[in-house]
Order: structure tokens, then sequence, then C-alpha cells
């Protein structure tokens, strides 16, 4: 079958969110300038653990849903494979750029077939690392072998990179700045929220000063351990100790806050579920954010968001943007996520009022600039034209 030079992109997902849209649009904007559509496809409209609403948000790509009044929880394999067949046989569409997850896998696979099959141009993107979880090796082998068969891959960062070469896809066709987020949002919004800081604290009734937590209360966020360390904390620093806000929603809240009240930490505020337009505020008057997640984290889009705001932060070595994004001493610091002496010491060093958190909040700035929704456009692209070099090789 000769192969038809592409005028046309899927970026395609589980479910549209927030981050997702913003890349689209940016993606859309510079597949324009090329001569290229973007379309967006996502498997499923309805979305079941983060109620991110964004109706509101601005798109200016068309989007479709395979099973568009449904969570993908709701969806049987054989019906995800059936659905996303025939809406690809549908769209006819030329390239196609997904990031699926082994709930889904499935689909994955699907599209795989159908680019093969057509001789399109098949891009993964992922942000996994080999680290992610204890992992096993027969099924590791066999992920390699369907892997592989990826024309190129836009990845996280250098963690993700490794595991995607370890995956079978050569080094040359992978580009990284997939976990990307608006920076130019989060500085902008903060910014604005800082002008009016006293009015907007007595307002949402927020402290002078406090820590940042913001995700998901589940398991991997390791926010047992959070709490721990922020008793020890408490008990060094007695009455000059920061306040802890908690920004989320998810299965452990009731346990923890429980367990906040076992520890009598009555400085914990669970502040609940943010919106994308309420983050800034949290963000703009926070003094430093912690991301304490366990080795599951791939990477940590919430780091992005709180240094484009200008925050220093304290991430945990799980975390996958850690070698991008973390400048020991100058930005922020690390640590072992299992180690709460380590966390709580890290705690008191920021809230000492020794170091330069201004400074540091300007360095973070700088140091996420790079990863930019521009960078995550150019990247894709790039993985874009090494997979159409590769169809029309002859004989390929």
């Amino acid at each position: 079958m000769a192969y038809t030079k592409p005028n046309s992109l899927i970026i395609m997902h589980n479910n549209f969110g927030p981050y997702h849209l913003a890349r689209l649009n940016t993606v859309s904007k510079m597949g324009k300038k090329l001569g290229l559509e973007v379309v967006g496809l996502e498997l499923a409209s309805q979305e079941d653990i983060h109620p991110w609403r964004i109706d509101t948000l601005p798109l200016e790509v068309k989007k479709y849903a395979v099973f568009p009044h449904k969570a993908i929880e709701q969806v049987r394999p054989w019906s995800l494979v059936w659905g996303t067949w025939c809406i690809l046989k549908k769209l006819n569409l030329q390239a196609l750029a997904l990031s699926l997850d082994r709930q889904t896998f499935p689909a994955l696979l699907t599209v795989l077939a159908w680019a093969k099959l057509h001789r399109r141009v098949a891009i993964l993107m992922m942000d996994s690392k080999y680290d992610d979880f204890p992992r096993r090796p027969w099924k590791e082998w066999a992920k390699r072998r369907v892997m592989s068969l990826f024309d190129a891959a836009i990845v996280a960062g250098e963690r993700s990179k490794a595991y995607a070469e370890f995956l079978g896809i050569p080094p040359q066709r992978i580009f990284v700045g997939y976990d990307v987020v608006d920076n130019d949002y989060f500085s902008r919004q903060a910014a604005a929220v800082r002008e009016n800081a006293a009015a907007l604290r007595q307002q949402h009734q927020l402290p002078e000063n406090y820590f940042l937590y913001v995700g998901r209360l589940t398991e991997k966020k390791n926010l047992g351990g959070l709490l721990e360390a922020y008793e020890s904390y408490c008990k060094e620093a007695g009455p000059r100790a920061w306040t802890l806000v908690i920004c989320g929603s998810g299965p452990l809240e009731e346990q923890l806050r429980q367990q906040a009240r076992q520890l009598n930490l009555s400085q914990v505020i669970f502040a609940g579920f943010k919106q994308l337009d309420e983050l800034p505020l949290y963000y703009g008057l926070a003094r430093c954010l912690i991301t304490p997640s366990s080795h599951s984290e791939q990477w940590g889009l919430v780091v992005n968001e709180a240094m484009a705001s200008g925050l220093p932060v304290l991430v945990s070595q799980a975390c996958g943007c850690v070698p991008e994004l973390v400048d020991e001493g100058v930005n922020g610091y690390t640590f072992n996520p299992y180690d709460v002496e380590a966390l709580s010491r890290l705690m008191a060093k920021l809230s000492s009022g020794a170091l330069d958190l201004e400074a540091m909040g300007k360095a973070s700035r700088q140091l996420v600039a790079p990863w930019s929704l521009e960078t995550f456009s150019r990247n894709l692209f790039q993985a874009f034209e090494v997979g159409m070099t590769i169809k029309e090789r002859p004989h390929n």
C-alpha cells in the first residue's frame, strides 16, 4: 500500500482534562502553520476519578469521543476494541499520538493494529518509568514486543526516556517534554492573587504561612507519611509552625482526616478538590509546595504548576520530574518518601526564615520555563516527522 503524506493528526487520551486541552490547543496552533489538522479523540467523555470541569475551557479543535456518555470503567474490553476501530475507520486520519494506560491497553493494541494495517504514523505519549511499581520480566517482555512497534515517542523526561528505550524504541526516535502545563496561566494568575493577598486570605480563611499539597488523596500520594512528618515538624516548631493545606479529594479522605485528628493536628486544612481556575489562589498564597508521593508517581504535574506560580518545592525522590525540575538547594529539596524525619527537617528548614524563599520561587519559574506547551508541541512534531520518514522509506 502506498504511503499517503499525513495532513491530519489525532491526539488520543482516555479522557480529556485541562492539561490535555491546553496541549491540544497549542499543538493545533503549531499544526496550522504546518498545514496539518489536529483532532482530539478521547475514549470516554465521563470521568469518575478527576471531576474536572472542562466545559468552560477554550477548545480550538474538533474533539470526538468513542463512548461519549460513559466513564472508561464502564466499558468492556471488547467494546473498547470495536469502538476504537470503528471511529478510526470513520475519521481515517493519517497519524495518531496516544497516551493510554493499563486499563485501556486493548485500545492501544487496536490503534497499533489499525496504524500498521493502514501504514499510519503511531506515536507513543508516555510518562511511565521503570520503577513506578514492581515489574514482572515476562510482562515487560510482552510489553516490549508491543511498544517497539511505535514509530516514535514523546515522553516526560529522562527517566521515562530510559524506560522507552528499555521497551525497544530507538533513542533517536524518543523526544522529551510530554508532561507540561500552561506555565503562563499559573504565573499570571498567581501574580494577580499576590497583588490582593490580604483580602483573599481573609475571604478564603487562609493563614499567612502554609505548606501546600495538591493532588488526589490516594495511597500512592503518601499523605499518611506527610501527616506524620508534619506532626514531627509541629512538635519541633511549636507555635511558629506553618499550617498544612491539602487540596484534593479521593478514597482516603476520611481516613486522613481521622489520622489528623488522632495526631492532634489542628493546623491541617482539608480544602477539598479545586478546579483549574481555583488552583492559582492556593499557589499564589502558599509559601511552599510539598509532593510526598511514593515510587508510583510517574511525574508530578503539580510541581510544574507550583514552580510556574513561583513557589519553592519539596519533592519526593520517587517523582519522575525530580532530575529536570528540582535543583537541590536552589529552588527546593528532594527527600526519601519513606523517611518521615527527613521531610520534617526540610519543612523546618523552609519555615526557619533562614532561606530566601522569593529567590527560590524565582529559580522555580526559570527552571520550569523550558517545560512549556510550546516545547511539547515542537517535540511532538519532531516525533511526527520521524514517523513520516519511516513510513516514506521504500519497502517499509
